[in-house]
Formats: C-alpha cells, sequence, structure tokens
C-alpha cells in the first residue's frame, strides 16, 4: 500500500539553507568548565580581570563605598588590599574621615570631614578612655588609630605611679592600652623629647614594603629624644626608643648617621615639619640654615637635608609642612604665606626644590587667613585653620581647589590628627 504523505524534494548540497543553527548547550560548550552538580555558578564579576577591576574601583568617589567594596569578596578585597592600588586611589580619596583636635581642658575630639555627617562622629568620641591625674591630649595617629599623651609627662625617675603616660585607642572599637614610659633616661644620658609616633608593627616598616596597617594588635610607638653631644655640649645628638605592642616593652633603637649631622642640643630649636615616605621631618627653627634633621621610622638612620626656605620664628613654622609625593617616592612641601599656599617639590637629581605650584586663595577668605597655620596634610591635601571663630579649609593639592570644611567646634589648639579608615576592612566570614 503507498503512503498518504507527500514526499518532499530533495534538496541540493550547494543550495543555502534558512534554517537557524541550534544554540549549543551547556554540555556541549568545550570552552567553559562547568561546576559540579549541586555548586554555585561562579558569580559575574568572578570574571573580571583584575586591571579592569582596579580601574572600576578607582572611580569610586568615597572612601566608605572602597571599604565596602573591599568587604564584597576575597578577590574585591585582594585588588583593594594592594599597595599600588590603595597609593593611587589615595591620591583621588583620602581615606580620612576627619582630624581629631586638641581643645582647651577636654579631651580630644573629632572634627568630621565634609563627606561624613557629623551624627556618625559619635561612635568616634573618647568617652571610653579612663580619665586620670591630667588630661589626655593627642599626639599622633594611623590606620584607624590614635596616640594619646598624659600632658603631666615626664621622664621617669621610678616606675611607681599607676597614671599611664601614653594610651594607644582605636575609637571605632573602643579599644586602649595603656603604656607607661621607660624608668629613667635614655642610657646614654639626660634627653629632651622631640616627639611621639605611631608606626606599623611590620618589622621593616612603610619605604621597604612593611606591613599594610597599624592595628591594636600589630603596632608601635617611636619615642624620639635629644640629647647633648658627649664632648660638645652645644650639639645635639638624636636617639631613639621604640614600644612594641605585641611585647609590651620599650627597646632603645640605633641611630646611624649619613653625612655630618650637626644640630643645636636644645628642643626649642627643632619644629616638627611632618613625615613623608616613612620618614620624620624636624627643621631648625631660627637658624640661617633651611635644614631639616630627618629620622627614618624603620631603620632609625638619622641625616640632615635641606628644606626650601628658613623658618625664624613659630608664625612661619606652623605655616610649613613637608609632605609625599605620590607614587614615585618625590618629596614635597606646603607653605602658607599671607594669602597664598606654595607648593614645592624635590628633585631626584641634586635634590633641589623647586616651586612646582601656587594656590592664590579666594577674596573671600582673606580676611580670615591672620595667624592662620597648616593642622594637617598629606599627599593629597592641606588642611588650614584660621585663628578666628571661622571653621578651617582644605586644599586639593592636585587640582588646587579651595574648599571650606564645616564651622569649628570649640576653640581647638595646635595641629589636628587625621582619623583614617581603619585599613584593611575586616571580612566577615
Amino acid at each position: 500500500m503507498g503512503s498518504n504523505r507527500r514526499r518532499q524534494p530533495r534538496r541540493r548540497k550547494d543550495e543555502p539553507t534558512n534554517k537557524a543553527p541550534n544554540k549549543p548547550t551547556a554540555a556541549s560548550r568545550s570552552d567553559e568548565v562547568q561546576p559540579p552538580a549541586g555548586e554555585a555558578t561562579p558569580a559575574v564579576h568572578d570574571h573580571v580581570p583584575d586591571h579592569v577591576l582596579e580601574l572600576i574601583l578607582l572611580r569610586l568617589d568615597s572612601s566608605i563605598s572602597l571599604v565596602r567594596a573591599a568587604a564584597t569578596c576575597k578577590l574585591w578585597f585582594r585588588v583593594v588590599a594592594d599597595a599600588g592600588f590603595l597609593a593611587r586611589f589615595r591620591l583621588r580619596v583620602p581615606l580620612v574621615l576627619g582630624h581629631y583636635h586638641n581643645f582647651v581642658h577636654q579631651r580630644p575630639a573629632v572634627e568630621p570631614s565634609s563627606p561624613t555627617p557629623k551624627r556618625n562622629s559619635a561612635p568616634f568620641s573618647l568617652d571610653f578612655v579612663p580619665e586620670f591625674r591630667g588630661t589626655w591630649e593627642a599626639v599622633d595617629s594611623r590606620d584607624g588609630l590614635l596616640l594619646l599623651r598624659n600632658n603631666n609627662l615626664r621622664f621617669r625617675s621610678s616606675s611607681s605611679s599607676d597614671d599611664p603616660d601614653l594610651a594607644v585607642c582605636e575609637p571605632k572599637t573602643r579599644r586602649y592600652q595603656p603604656i607607661s614610659m621607660p624608668a629613667g633616661n635614655l642610657s646614654t644620658g639626660p634627653a629632651h623629647l622631640l616627639g611621639l609616633f605611631l608606626l606599623r608593627g611590620g618589622a621593616t616598616g612603610i619605604r621597604h614594603g612593611g606591613d599594610l596597617s597599624a592595628s591594636m594588635s600589630n603596632f608601635k610607638v617611636l619615642m624620639v629624644v635629644l640629647r647633648a653631644h658627649m664632648l660638645d655640649s652645644g650639639r645635639g645628638v638624636p636617639g631613639a626608643r621604640v614600644y612594641h605592642g605585641t611585647k609590651c616593652c620599650w627597646r632603645e633603637m640605633r641611630c646611624e648617621w649619613t653625612g655630618n649631622v650637626d644640630v643645636p642640643a636644645t628642643a626649642a630649636s627643632f619644629y616638627f615639619a611632618g613625615r613623608a615616605n616613612g620618614c620624620l621631618y624636624w627643621g631648625l627653627k631660627g637658624s640661617s640654615r633651611a635644614a631639616a634633621l630627618v629620622l627614618d621610622g624603620a631603620t632609625a638612620g638619622v641625616s640632615l637635608e635641606a628644606l626650601p626656605a628658613c623658618m625664624e620664628g613659630w608664625s612661619e613654622a606652623w605655616c610649613f609642612r613637608v609632605v609625599g609625593g605620590g607614587e614615585d617616592g618625590s618629596l614635597r612641601a606646603v607653605r602658607l604665606t599671607e594669602n597664598n599656599l606654595r607648593v614645592f617639590r624635590r628633585l631626584k637629581a641634586g635634590g633641589e626644590w623647586v616651586l612646582e605650584k601656587l594656590v592664590r586663595f579666594p577674596k573671600d577668605i582673606h580676611g580670615f587667613l591672620g595667624r592662620a597655620m597648616i593642622v594637617a596634610a598629606d599627599e593629597t591635601y592641606a588642611l588650614v585653620m584660621p585663628r578666628h571663630s571661622w571653621g578651617p579649609f582644605s586644599v586639593d593639592l592636585e587640582t588646587m581647589a579651595v574648599e571650606r570644611v564645616r564651622e569649628r567646634n570649640g576653640s581647638c589648639k595646635g595641629p589636628g590628627y587625621p582619623y583614617e579608615l581603619p585599613w584593611p576592612p575586616i571580612l566577615k566570614p
């Protein structure tokens, strides 16, 4: 019997077909490895190359957003925690929530930066630090930690007092660790205190690739002193001791000199000029030499280096700061003069200082600049504080933009210590 179905005509081999090709199934694709049954498919962002992810994260306009991005997954955390990426991001957006200032007859308090709402400053109060005889004052900050000093601090002749001389605290977690100064003076003789500083807990410091950040379980306190030379009482010799937070003990460091270090023996002849590239700078006040005593925070090596200008008195010293210069490791200095802010850069060849930029402040703030001072500065900005009730303003060292920060909260004194976001952020399991 014949079939009722119509036979389809045969297609010639060279005749094109209009039939759409079948879509490849997951089993037929050989260029991708499929996860075993029961396992989750990798997220789309896992396939983004690291260098592309860096470009995306560098476009974030908030340090808070960067911390949230770093806490997303281990891949993003690894990219953000890279020292090179962090340096590039800091040049665009400082990881600073505000600045701690010392106030008359009260504890230090934080003045939030403009992007930070005022209500967010409450968790950074220092009311959790016990009060003793005397008043706490801020002397340094780093990576979300704050170094406090009892204003009755003296070199101890004994360790009988129960009141701590120093305290390292973390305002975010409300933890603190009291520290007593070492009993007696340095073994080499009487000394005058030049400064106390927080360092990262790594053995090699910032310049030589040390730990990324300091924490309550990983910090150091550096004490820098000045004593008289054994053969010349008018000549100063720097010395240093370091306190290890993990070992809870002080250790004397040997300061190796580079070249001829000829400085006065009185601490009043020095002013702290800033820190940059892992080094601490003290300018010589009232000297005809435009020079600075430089101490490497990692090795305690000491040298004498040139500055772009001489500082005759405290009014000029308060208007000068040495800062870092970015990824290239160059050195910058900012100086406030009348209604201008000058930015200098030191050339690598020969160490000569040249004027790089000049910022002329707007006319509407000229009247508030009388006896102003630079209270904080780093690679990206300078914070200028007038001596009047008018609030501080910041200067972006890249764009030279001048911006008023906020109203001043009380009568503060001295420099401001930046409160940075604790870094790196903690990834919750």
